[in-house]
């Protein structure tokens, strides 16, 4: 696996991912693929009680889309003449697989968010049951209203599950990411920490895996 990518570790039965690196900060089809692998491993691995994802680079939890990957979905859709052609390589494609399995395995998935959220790195936060941010100065959130765009991975169904629809539609449309504090308070994330957010995600999740899996399965 390149580690520019995405790494992983496991141990005593939490595991952490960290999502690119200080080279290479972006959701792509190659981090798509590694974070889906990844997290359908830890899916079916008993040994695995609880999964914390954060950031590879200092300042970042993932930036956004690499636009690149962005211009070949408008590409493909433009040559097919259709509005969703099912040989978009994006159709059910490289964050949507990770976003399913977020929402869908039977044990927490915690964000630890030490830096930028934006866009498709937010939709992906949304997609974990748990979000913890570091305090800081930086912005989680949409911005995808300044770009031309939606939320296109699921944020807009859910952002309103998570605050309701009045809330989330503001942020939809208008497109006005939040520092975290201001995050919490409007309920975008459950806790900012003083400190850093991957040991207060690592605290919770030894309280989780100290549980039974039963009690602490979601799905």
């Amino acid at each position: 696996m390149n580690a520019d990518v995405l790494t992983t570790r496991v141990a005593d039965g939490i595991a952490v991912i960290r999502l690119g690196s200080a080279r290479r900060i972006y959701f792509d089809e190659e981090m798509g693929d590694a974070l889906t692998a990844a997290l359908d491993g830890f899916a079916g691995d008993a040994n695995v009680r609880v999964v914390v994802v954060t950031g590879g680079a200092p300042g970042y939890f993932i930036r956004h889309y690499s636009i690149a990957a962005l211009i070949r979905l408008a590409e493909s859709l433009r040559a097919s003449g259709r509005e969703w052609p099912e040989s978009a390589t994006y159709n059910g494609g490289f964050l949507d697989k990770a976003i399913a399995l977020c929402e869908s395995m039977p044990k927490p998935v915690i964000a630890a968010i030490s830096g930028t959220a934006l866009a498709g790195g937010f939709e992906f936060a949304l997609s974990c049951d748990l979000r913890i941010a570091e305090d800081g100065d930086y912005l989680i959130g949409f911005l995808e209203p300044h770009l031309g765009l939606v939320p296109g991975a699921g944020g807009t169904q859910r952002l309103p599950r998570t605050i309701g629809t009045p809330a989330a539609l503001m942020h939809i449309l208008m497109g006005q990411p939040l520092n975290p504090r201001e995050a919490e308070r409007k309920g975008l994330v459950h806790e900012t920490v003083s400190g850093k957010a991957l040991d207060r995600a690592m605290e919770i999740a030894q309280r989780l895996s100290s549980y039974t899996p039963e009690s602490v399965c979601l799905h």
